[in-house]
C-alpha cells in the first residue's frame, strides 16, 4: 500500500509520495476533492502533514491533472441516461481524451476518484465504462473486459445485482 503525505503551505498543498515524489496543487483545486477538502478543514496546523492512502503515483498524476483542469475550466455535466457510446458526444473533447486510457488505468482512476471523493471524475469514468458496454452483448462485454470464465446464469444474475449501481448512476 502506497501512502502520500500532504503538507499545506500558503495557497498550495504539497504531496510527498512514499516514493519521495512531490506534487503541488492549488488549494482551490484541492477543494474539488471531498477527501482533501475535509482533511484541510480538520487540520488547522499548516505544518502538520495530511495523509493520502491507497492511490498509486501514476494515478495521483492523473488525479492532479484533472483537479487542476476543473479548477480552471467548467466541466460539462454528462447527460443521464447516456444516449451515445461516443464519449466525444457525451462530454467535451478534453474530458473524452482524458479517460481514453487503457482499461486497467481507467479502473484505477475510477477507484482513486472514488477514494478522493471527486464526484465529477467518478461520473466521467463511469460514463466511459458505460460507453464501453453500450449496445454490446454479454459476450462482447466479456471480451472488452477480458473475462474468460464461463458464468452460470445465477452468477450472471448476481453480477447484475451487484453492479446495478452502474445502471442506477446513469438513469
Amino acid at each position: 500500500m502506497k501512502q502520500s503525505f500532504i503538507k499545506k503551505s500558503g495557497e498550495l498543498i504539497t504531496v510527498l509520495t512514499k516514493d519521495k515524489k512531490e506534487l503541488k496543487l492549488k488549494k482551490s483545486a484541492a477543494m474539488n476533492s471531498a477527501l482533501l477538502r475535509k482533511q484541510m478543514e480538520e487540520n488547522k496546523d499548516d505544518d502538520e502533514p495530511l495523509v493520502l492512502q491507497e492511490v498509486e503515483d501514476k494515478i495521483i498524476d492523473k488525479l492532479w491533472e484533472y483537479l487542476e483542469r476543473v479548477d480552471e475550466h467548467e466541466i460539462k455535466e454528462i447527460e443521464k441516461p447516456l444516449v451515445t457510446n461516443d464519449m466525444k458526444n457525451a462530454t467535451d473533447d478534453w474530458s473524452a481524451n482524458f479517460v481514453d486510457i487503457p482499461l486497467e488505468d481507467l479502473v484505477n482512476l475510477t477507484k482513486g476518484a472514488s477514494y478522493m471523493g471527486i464526484r465529477t471524475l467518478i461520473d466521467l469514468c463511469c460514463a466511459k465504462l458505460a460507453c464501453m458496454c453500450m449496445d454490446k452483448s454479454e459476450e462482447e462485454i466479456f471480451n472488452v473486459f477480458n473475462i474468460n470464465e464461463t458464468l452460470t446464469e445465477e452468477e450472471k444474475q448476481q453480477l447484475r445485482e451487484e453492479n446495478k449501481w452502474i445502471e442506477d448512476n446513469f438513469e
